[in-house]
């Protein structure tokens, strides 16, 4: 059953690599990941990044199709350049599976600090393609 699976996701990558990341400075989607686990399931990973998600925080939204049999895990890391600094940071989802894991709300939120960022999305785990680049800016709070 893996063994078909992985072969499903190796097809499905191939077709969503040829989709480019957004570069819209407001943010946005990150290509389609699909990844292996910390555990017997693979994962279907869609991810975004969003400046001005809250007042002076961005968002990092995630979600994982975790399909396979018994307890697996998925570091997501979301990693970004301050292009203006050049100062780094990284924020990271930690999903739980089988089945259907996201996050949403305020346990998206981070405080990259303000400017302009370019993002990218690692995980601890085998994958394909990479994520590609998210453009996105984010604006100090005024009330």
């Amino acid at each position: 059953m893996i063994a078909f699976c992985l072969a499903a996701i190796t097809a499905a990558a191939a077709i969503a690599a040829a989709t480019p990341a957004s570069a819209d400075s407001s943010g946005g989607k990150f290509t389609t990941i699909y990844s292996m686990t910390n555990g017997p399931c693979v994962a279907i990973v869609d991810s975004s990044v969003n400046g001005n998600a809250y007042p002076g925080m961005a968002a990092f939204t995630v979600t994982a199709q975790m399909i396979g049999f018994g307890r697996c895990s998925l570091d997501i890391t979301l990693n970004y350049r301050n292009v203006d600094t050049g100062e780094t940071g990284s924020f990271t989802a930690h999903a739980n599976g089988p089945g259907f894991w996201g996050n949403s709300g305020y346990s998206a939120l981070f405080s990259p600090g303000h400017d302009n960022f370019v993002g990218t999305v690692t995980l601890n785990a085998t994958h394909i393609p990479e994520s590609g680049a998210v453009q996105f800016t984010n604006h100090p709070y005024q009330g």
